[in-house]
């Protein structure tokens, strides 16, 4: 069956992800993770994308991007070869650290942006890592939800301002929004109403 072809616009939001070959790991210790993040950085600011979210796990990543110019896919594949050739450069290891291409979802509505960074944020709580998002030290949840400082390339007030320019009450809705069950996803989480999905870009 063909791949379904990736869109690499312009003005597009995108929930990334990539996985390693066989579900190994892709990160050996926090030294690791760190590594990761500083490749995310540099792609980052190489790329002129706004970053999101986050979120490593064991065997893959999570990524929340708006993208200005059309550098997805190079960008993409920047940041998987530098990581995977360090990775390897590491632990003596060779052959392929990611299983094929990443994988993008093209974003192009309130509600499915809003969908993504809840999962994102709860991801690994569907995995049985924590409880609570809070409690995982390798995601965005806790930067946005102002529990500890953001990583340069997060684009924290860009989240906010999806909720309302008044960024206390922007964290508030963030943290209700991931906290909420499904029928919130969207919708009015903590008495802010989001703010129109083309105008909360920049």
């Amino acid at each position: 069956m063909p791949r379904k072809p990736r869109v690499d616009e312009a003005d597009s939001f995108h929930h990334v992800s990539a996985r390693t070959t066989g579900d190994e790991h892709l990160f050996g210790g926090s030294a690791d993770r760190l590594e990761f993040m500083r490749q995310l950085g540099l792609a980052v600011r190489r790329h002129g994308w706004h970053c999101q979210a986050y979120c490593l796990m064991g065997s893959h990543f999570h990524l929340i991007l708006y993208t200005p110019q059309p550098t997805l896919s190079a960008g993409m594949a920047r940041l998987c070869s530098r990581y995977a050739q360090w990775f390897n450069w590491k632990y003596a290891r060779n052959g392929h650290l990611f299983a094929h291409r990443f994988s993008s979802q093209h974003i192009t509505s309130d509600e499915h942006l809003f969908a993504a960074h809840r999962y994102v944020a709860l991801n690994p709580v569907t995995a049985g890592q924590c409880s609570d998002p809070a409690g995982w030290r390798w995601g965005s949840y806790r930067a946005l939800a102002w529990l500890a400082a953001p990583p340069e390339f997060l684009d924290v007030a860009a989240v906010y301002d999806l909720f309302c320019p008044r960024h206390n009450e922007a964290r508030r809705a963030y943290r209700a929004l991931v906290l909420s069950g499904a029928e919130g996803l969207g919708s009015d989480p903590a008495g802010v109403r989001p703010q129109q999905f083309r105008s909360a870009r920049l």
